[in-house]
């Protein structure tokens, strides 16, 4: 209910769970999942963006532009997901229901042009 606890989405993605977390060690580096997290809320996130997958063009589109990538099925469903946390975020400050067609026009507008 109080829409200032959290300052930004990426808040939100690491309390969910979502977002990863750095590792390092020496030259050692590398992203891990995060464990400190509402493990619930993850585990309900990834299942809302795997369902997104089966029933929203765009986010079949990002997924499978993902996985094109090399990307493995859960690394482009947490991709995915970090998209509907950012999305369900702005919803929630905004306090408006989600339209599709305000994110596409947002998404065309900071895509980068392609020359």
């Amino acid at each position: 209910d109080d829409r200032g606890r959290y300052e930004s989405a990426a808040a939100v993605q690491a309390l969910a769970g979502t977002s990863p977390v750095l590792y390092q060690s020496g030259k050692y580096r590398f992203a891990r999942q995060r464990r400190a997290c509402i493990k619930f809320l993850r585990r309900a996130l990834q299942l809302f963006a795997y369902q997104s997958v089966l029933k929203v063009s765009w986010a079949r589109d990002y997924y499978q532009r993902k996985r094109a990538a090399g990307k493995t099925h859960h690394e482009a469903l947490r991709a995915l997901t970090n998209i509907w946390v950012r999305i369900i975020f702005a919803m929630w400050l905004n306090r408006r229901p989600y339209d599709e067609s305000v994110f596409l026009t947002a998404r065309a507008r900071h895509a980068p042009s392609v020359a």
